[in-house]
This record gives C-alpha cells, sequence and structure tokens, in this order.
C-alpha cells in the first residue's frame, strides 16, 4: 500500500492519497492545487476508484471538478452533506473568491455504511458538528477525521451547519468509539494525541 499526505492551499489542508496493492487509489479531500494533486497521481499510475470527501468546505474540494475531469472516479460524502456541495455559501467558496464545484456526488453514504476498497473495506462515520455532514473515514488501521478533530484541538464550529455540542458528541461517543475498539493496532503516539486532543473538550 502506497500512502501519501499532499498540503494543498493557502490553508494547507490535507489531503490523502491511498494506493492499495491492485492499483486502486481512493483520494480523500481534494483542496486546491488541482495541478499539483493531478501530477502526483500522473506519476504515481494507478485507477482512481474513489474522490471521498470528509465534508464539503472550500478548502476540501477545490480541485474537485478538474480532479473527475481528469480521472473519473466514484465521488463520495455523507448523504448530509449533499446541497453545500454545491452551494457557494454553505461551502464557503464566495467568502474566499473561488468557484462552487459543479461536480455532484456518485455515492452518499450514511453513518456506518461500508465500501470495498482492495482486500479491505472503508467505513464511514458520520461525525457532525463542523457541518452537518462531516464524517470520518476508517481505512484499515487509519482514521482519517476531516476538521472534526486536528493535532491539538478540535474543528471549528461557527461556519453554516457549525454545532459545538454536536462536534463533542462526535469525538466522545463515536470517534473514542472507533479507537477504542482499534486500539491494540494503534500507535503510541496516536493514542497520546488521541488523549491530548480529549482535553479540549
Amino acid at each position: 500500500m502506497t500512502f501519501e499526505i499532499l498540503p494543498l492551499g493557502n490553508m494547507a489542508a490535507n489531503c490523502y492519497i491511498i494506493k492499495d496493492d491492485n492499483d486502486e487509489i481512493m483520494v480523500i479531500d481534494p483542496g486546491c492545487d488541482s495541478e499539483v494533486l493531478i501530477s502526483k497521481l500522473r506519476k504515481l499510475g494507478g485507477n482512481i476508484k474513489y474522490i471521498i470527501l470528509t465534508h464539503a468546505h472550500v478548502d476540501h474540494i477545490g480541485a474537485l471538478d478538474d480532479l473527475k475531469k481528469e480521472f473519473g472516479g466514484s465521488v463520495i460524502l455523507h448523504a448530509l452533506e449533499e446541497k453545500a456541495l454545491n452551494d457557494s455559501e454553505i461551502n464557503l467558496c464566495v467568502y474566499f473568491g473561488a468557484e462552487s464545484p459543479v461536480t455532484k456526488a456518485d455515492i452518499k453514504v450514511n453513518c456506518a455504511d461500508t465500501l470495498p476498497f482492495g482486500n479491505s473495506i472503508i467505513k464511514f462515520i458520520h461525525t457532525p458538528g463542523h457541518t452537518i455532514g462531516s464524517m470520518c473515514i476508517q481505512y484499515k488501521n487509519f482514521l482519517f477525521s476531516g476538521d472534526t478533530l486536528f493535532n491539538l484541538s478540535i474543528g471549528r464550529t461557527d461556519f453554516p451547519g457549525g454545532n459545538f455540542d454536536d462536534i463533542t458528541k462526535s469525538i466522545k461517543n463515536k470517534i473514542r468509539s472507533e479507537l477504542d475498539t482499534s486500539s491494540h493496532n494503534a500507535k503510541e503516539r496516536e493514542i497520546m494525541t488521541y488523549k491530548l486532543e480529549m482535553q479540549f473538550i
């Protein structure tokens, strides 16, 4: 398996690229700098199977149209985030002088839905709070938390659809549960970072 992290755009939002042993690729949160992302994917080779959005804010969707046009792949987001994807006020594009994507979601998931990828599955965990349809993605021993959980902090809740009570419940009741059930596979640093982040709520 190949794993790449690309901080994209002025806000350096992390875009994740996972390539399995069968040359299938999933891209999580294709933020800005589409040329950088497309160049990386061309060099990597393989077939884009999924383009997954943890949520539909401008810094996570900026390269979506170009990526979809160049490589195809199924665009996935939570069902409650569908409206935000193409609404420039909800996804904040209008406030950053950016064009809102025209690409639509191919697959709308709900909490605990799964999809096959390589020799394993992707599990989707609805974690509202940063946005109404924010979600985390679990694949093998990785948990991609989008803007729900950061290193030593949690996501903002003052944007449209944000709610502080919801994000704290998401972290305590959903992310904690996922880490607890798979903690025997987690690295010590990941466990300690999570404990530090929990101090913020």
